[in-house]
C-alpha cells in the first residue's frame, strides 16, 4: 500500500467527484464531472493545479472558487485507478498522483 493523503470533496456518486488536496507542496483539484449527453460521470479525473495562493475556505461556500478560476488540466487518471480509504471520503493513495504527474 502506498502512502495516503487527506482530501476534501464535494459531489459524491459512488466516489468523490470533485476533490481538493495538498500534494507535494501544491494544491490540486481532481474532477470527474457529469456528462449530460452520456447521462453519467466521466470515467477519468482531470487533474488541475490550483494557484499557490489557494487556501481552503473554512466556512461559507468553499467550492465557489471553482467558478472563478481558469483551470488547465495537467493530467488525467481513471477514476477506478484511485484507491480510497474504506469510507471513500477522507484519504486516497498517492501512487496514482505520482504516476499521473510523472513525479
Amino acid at each position: 500500500m502506498s502512502p495516503m493523503t487527506n482530501f476534501r470533496y464535494v459531489d459524491f456518486y459512488d466516489v468523490p467527484r470533485t476533490i481538493v488536496l495538498r500534494f507535494q507542496n501544491r494544491w490540486l483539484l481532481l474532477q470527474s464531472v457529469f456528462n449530460d449527453e452520456l447521462d453519467e460521470y466521466e470515467k477519468e479525473y482531470s487533474i488541475y493545479p490550483l494557484p499557490d495562493s489557494f487556501e481552503p475556505v473554512q466556512s461559507g461556500s468553499p467550492w465557489k472558487f471553482l467558478e472563478e478560476l481558469e483551470l488547465n488540466c495537467i493530467a488525467r487518471v481513471p477514476v477506478n485507478s484511485v484507491q480510497f480509504d474504506s469510507t471513500k471520503r477522507r484519504r486516497l493513495e498517492t501512487s496514482v498522483l505520482l504516476q499521473a504527474l510523472q513525479l
